[in-house]
């Protein structure tokens, strides 16, 4: 659904009517909301001969933030949205607990990629694996330690993940993660949303093992 807004236009003397999406995701607290513009300009910039501006302030958390919409006069789209907050993914504290460097990288890369720092994001993910999938490791036989720490990751999914699902969602992750860090890319029908599945689904089972021993605990009645 589009929106009509009347907007001063500084490209010249005269005001424009511009139509725009209704339905709006505020950048700050990522909830969706009716577009309530305070303001508006279109101008022009280095990049595009005219571009509107449009200040809003989010009817949810009530912060103010700037769309940014190229072709302002015709078939306007959005390009951008400033500023960007980042919201930070809640695990569950056991995984937490098993690998707290991984709750922090993987935080790190998500809150890089929302700034649109998606080649860093990338890097950061795939860091990420390799920590939660090493801590779990080591978890499963703390006796091999420092055999773990130190031996390439490939090695140690192959020889210390026991389970089935999580090694082949392992080794898959890390496939395509090692694509965020190479020059040249050897799955080019995957990208950063598959890690992030993929990573997902590693966090899935680990948490299910969990459940699982901890059900282990419960005597018969």
């Amino acid at each position: 659904m589009k929106k009509t807004f009347k907007i001063k236009n500084t490209v010249n003397p005269y005001s424009v009517e511009v139509r725009i999406e209704f339905d709006d995701i505020c950048p700050m607290c990522h909830s969706h909301l009716s577009l309530d513009p305070i303001y508006g300009i279109v101008h022009t910039s280095r990049e595009y001969d005219e571009l509107l501006s449009l200040f809003c302030r989010c009817s949810n958390c009530g912060e103010l933030y700037i769309n940014r919409y190229t072709d302002p006069c015709g078939n306007a789209i959005k390009i951008s949205s400033e500023p960007k907050r980042f919201v930070k993914k809640i695990f569950e504290e056991g995984l937490i607990s098993l690998s707290p460097e991984f709750d922090e990288i993987y935080n790190q890369a998500r809150a890089a990629e929302s700034s649109g720092l998606h080649q860093i994001a990338g890097i950061g993910y795939r860091k990420a694996i390799e920590f939660l999938i090493k801590d779990y490791a080591i978890f499963k036989h703390p006796d091999k330690s420092e055999d773990i720490k130190n031996m390439l990751l490939s090695n140690c999914i192959n020889n210390y993940i026991d389970d089935e699902k999580i090694r082949s969602l392992a080794i898959k992750t890390v496939w395509i993660g090692n694509d965020e860090t190479h020059y040249v890319r050897k799955h080019n029908d995957r990208d950063i949303n598959d890690l992030k599945k993929f990573i997902d689904a590693v966090v899935y089972f680990i948490n299910i093992d969990f459940i699982m021993q901890d059900a282990e605990t419960i005597d018969p009645a």
